[in-house]
């Protein structure tokens, strides 16, 4: 069985996501008191860590910001089926963006060709949730992709060297980072920017998309976990639990970076990846920006990646293996790109 639908948006307030491979389920009670009920954690094992089982999603309607660049229709195409949810996609949002070109940002955003296929029932999180070990990369990838058929994309392709500024930075390098950093990437509104290929991506929390009566699903990883926005029950067994904003467990080193020519000395202040770190309970979330919770969709509990204001932003890497559908490297998978000079373009790629 599988579903076909088309989503269109021509400059309208009405906004309806895809969620094609959800099973809708016939009620969902969630409990209006603050107490916490008796039987909260009757969960079975198997179902606490699949992202099969849930409700169907919609998020009603919002204002179009103004000073939006594209009057491109948004365009998202899902299919279900041999256990992967198959997305074919344009690129373009469902909601106004920032204006492109501007400072930070010369490009212009335009309509794309993306094909994603992406695992309806990836394998329980392994250790890496808890450190580095074990995590997937994201090198060359892309994080996930939003339900409005947005990618999301963690890092930036600008790195510091002792001759200056170059773009593919590599693991270890001491690369910029898109949001909070001291280089202007024109970022908009719904943090998010513009490749020189004119591809419309976020960098962090998709600000349109966000409930504030409830933590909200805004797309999937590459490895097939749902993404949260940053709102979700302080309780994660319990939705009858206050909304608090999560936090990341990623905070500053405490350390002067190296001095040139092995790094750009000073003292960490978030413009480069490698000026964080994680500590472990330092907030909600573990090593890859996530955690296990009861959510809207998933009354059971599911594991999920959350965005959140404070770096990573998006995740650094991956619970499960992620999908090939979205490497970013030359030549490889459906989305690639022709040259390595294209590679994670960010608006400071003049």
């Amino acid at each position: 069985m599988h579903h076909r639908l088309t989503y269109q948006h021509p400059c309208h307030t009405a906004r309806s996501y895809i969620l094609s491979v959800l099973v809708t389920l016939a009620s969902v009670t969630i409990a209006q008191s603050h107490d916490r009920p008796s039987a909260v954690h009757e969960h079975e094992p198997d179902t606490r860590l699949t992202p099969r089982d849930a409700a169907t999603h919609v998020t009603g309607t919002l204002e179009r910001a103004s000073g939006g660049s594209t009057d491109a229709t948004s365009q998202v195409i899902a299919e279900n089926r041999d256990g992967y949810r198959y997305v074919a996609t344009n690129g373009i949002p469902d909601h106004a963006t920032g204006r492109f070109p501007n400072r930070g940002n010369p490009n212009v955003v335009s309509v794309q060709d993306y094909h994603f296929r992406i695992p309806i029932d990836p394998p329980a999180p392994t250790a890496s949730v808890h450190g580095p070990g074990a995590v997937y990369s994201d090198r060359g990838r892309l994080f996930g992709l939003a339900l409005n058929g947005v990618p999301f994309e963690p890092a930036t392709g600008l790195n510091w060297t002792p001759e200056g500024l170059r773009r593919g930075g590599r693991p270890g390098d001491w690369v910029h980072e898109a949001i909070g950093g001291s280089i202007d990437f024109g970022v908009d509104y719904a943090n998010a920017h513009v490749q020189r290929t004119g591809a419309y991506h976020y960098h962090g929390i998709p600000a349109p998309m966000i409930r504030a009566d409830q933590p909200t699903l805004v797309g999937y990883a590459a490895d097939g976990y749902p993404i949260y926005g940053s709102l979700g029950y302080r309780d994660p067994d319990y939705a009858g639990s206050p909304l608090v904003e999560l936090k990341s467990s990623w905070q500053l080193k405490g350390e002067s970076r190296p001095a040139p020519p092995e790094g750009p000395g000073g003292l960490p202040d978030g413009r480069y990846t490698a000026d964080w770190e994680y500590q472990k309970g330092s907030g909600d979330l573990d090593y890859l920006n996530g955690r296990f919770a009861v959510t809207p969709e998933y009354p059971k509990g599911v594991y999920h990646y959350v965005v959140t204001a404070q770096f990573p932003h998006v995740p650094r890497g991956f619970a499960a293996p992620p999908d090939s559908s979205f490497r970013r490297l030359p030549g490889e998978g459906p989305n690639h790109v022709s040259r390595r000079g294209d590679r994670l373009n960010v608006g400071a790629d003049r």
